[in-house]
């Protein structure tokens, strides 16, 4: 596996509380690059989206703790988990998220930037979303 990791974000909610916005697909629309997301899907506990200039990528919720929410990919061109960990800290809580592909490792290379900005993008949302409340 290939792990791709975002920088870690500070944010002003409890872990419990990102950890519940999280584990609810439906909430993450508002949390993806609006101007990089296509054909965007929710039903129950999985979600599909297209990201531009990369695959659609369909993610199922597998697991939901005040530390860690994990999906796992369904029907991809690659098996991978996206996993945010959620650290409690002085001020909140301290966000990273990752992307633990099974690619190889020239496909790793033309995915680390894509991958990585897609990433910190979704920091930055968390970051916002529940700075600005």
């Amino acid at each position: 596996m290939t792990s791709f990791e975002s920088s870690i974000y500070s944010v002003t909610a409890d872990s419990s509380i990102i950890s519940e916005y999280l584990s609810q697909p439906e909430n993450l629309i508002d949390i993806l690059p609006s101007d990089r997301i296509e054909d965007w899907k929710c039903t129950g506990e999985t979600c599909s989206f297209r990201i531009k200039g990369l695959a659609t990528i369909k993610l199922k919720l597998t697991s939901a703790s005040s530390e860690r929410v994990v999906y796992d990919s369904e029907d991809g061109p690659f098996d991978f988990q996206l996993i945010v960990r959620i650290e409690h800290s002085d001020a909140g809580s301290a966000v990273t998220a990752y992307f633990d592909a099974d690619v190889s490792s020239m496909m790793a290379v033309m995915l680390k930037s894509p991958l990585t900005n897609f990433l910190n993008s979704l920091g930055e949302a968390l970051e916002a979303k529940f700075s600005a409340g």
